[in-house]
């Protein structure tokens, strides 16, 4: 039996541990919730601190493709830009053969040249426009040409893709006696072309060397300057040639001519092969006087042509080295830039090579271009900028 005192007590203690309880519990709530929100702090910063260095990234990014050392080249002051451009598109074609004997024939095509006119608006490097075409239309065949260069600071590409049916001059024979002396170049209705092509590529010396100097009136070259540029191509090349349609005479053998007619490795009827190669060349910027550039360079490439329905492996690969089937591309610009006006002339070539046993298949695609244009509406960042003289 509990005494009244004792019970007194019990009673005060219960009281006392469960105040302490309660406190304690009080004390791990407080705890609980002071942990979540230093964890929740600590992940929005993370969070955010993420999201700043990725917009950082991306920035940066975009800007290593104008980064300039401006001691060499003058950035564009301006937002827009307006021109007037004639161009010159010409392609020659040009088969060749060997027999065992060591006789050579070769047999070249071309197109008729197209020649065209046009405006231009420009907004930083990159230009659209239309124009017109000056030449005559021709009553047979058909021919198509899209082609796009874009030109920044530290990468560069180009696309292409011509097609050109029957309209075709044969212009020039060799191999085929007396014939080679008394020919006049004629159409020749019996040839059909493809070329797609697409070349990539990264300007290593970009803050000193200016591609779009040259090529894209955007920039200055302020000092003569050389970059080396690596890249990568990729090209389609299709051919078809109906060997019926060729003169009579280069067909069959004249001994009072001297001809042995069409030989039998030149009677390849098509050609239809990828390439897949790297390139690698040099490009140089000398500035002539002030505002005055010449421009030069040449990328040559080699790689892997891969026929249609030819398996890709060592012997292929080996086969094109030793060949030595080498593309490339050459540039060539001379242009006069004060910042505001500018004007001058560019050249860009394409030239490919094929080669099996004792054929040869070379082409190259030519395009020249003559202009004259102004900038205008100037950039926030440069309107309290004058240019150098």
């Amino acid at each position: 039996m509990f005494s009244p005192t004792l019970l007194h007590k019990f009673i005060l203690m219960a009281i006392l541990c469960g105040c302490g309880g309660l406190c304690l519990a009080e004390e791990v709530d407080t705890l609980v919730t002071s942990d979540t929100i230093n964890t929740s702090e600590a992940a929005n910063s993370w969070e955010q601190g993420r999201k700043q260095l990725k917009r950082s990234l991306i920035k940066q990014f975009f800007h290593a493709f104008s980064d300039l050392d401006t001691t060499y080249v003058e950035p564009n002051f301006y937002n827009y830009a307006a021109m007037a451009q004639h161009s010159i598109f010409l392609q020659v074609y040009r088969l060749k053969a060997r027999d065992e004997m060591g006789h050579t024939q070769s047999l070249q095509f071309t197109p008729r040249a197209n020649q065209s006119i046009g405006p231009y608006f420009g907004w930083r490097w990159i230009f659209l426009g239309y124009t017109f075409n000056l030449g005559k239309r021709t009553k047979v065949g058909s021919a198509t040409e899209l082609s796009l260069s874009l030109y920044s600071s530290m990468l560069g590409c180009d696309l292409m893709y011509i097609r050109n049916k029957d309209n075709f001059y044969l212009n020039r024979i060799r191999g085929f006696g007396e014939y080679d002396k008394i020919f006049r170049p004629q159409h020749f209705s019996g040839l059909t072309t493809k070329t797609l092509g697409f070349n990539v590529y990264y300007v290593l010396n970009h803050r000193k060397f200016s591609y779009p100097a040259a090529f894209a009136q955007s920039t200055v070259q302020l000092k003569s300057c050389g970059s080396w540029i690596f890249g990568f191509r990729f090209d389609a090349q299709e051919w078809n040639i109906n060997h019926n349609k060729l003169p009579a005479f280069l067909l069959s053998p004249n001994e009072e001519m001297d001809s042995p007619g069409l030989l039998e490795e030149m009677r390849v009827s098509s050609i239809n092969y990828r390439n897949y190669s790297l390139s690698a060349g040099y490009a140089y910027n000398w500035v002539i006087v002030p505002r005055l550039t010449f421009s030069i360079s040449l990328m040559p490439s080699i790689g892997v042509k891969q026929m249609k329905g030819e398996r890709v492996n060592y012997t292929t690969f080996w086969n094109n080295v030793t060949k030595m089937n080498v593309d490339f591309i050459a540039r060539g610009a001379l242009v006069w830039n004060n910042s505001r006006i500018f004007a001058g002339i560019s050249a860009v070539s394409h030239f490919y090579d094929y080669h099996r046993d004792r054929f040869w298949y070379n082409n190259n695609i030519n395009f020249f271009n003559l202009y004259v244009g102004f900038n205008f509406s100037k950039r926030k960042q440069y309107k309290t900028v004058a240019p150098l003289p």
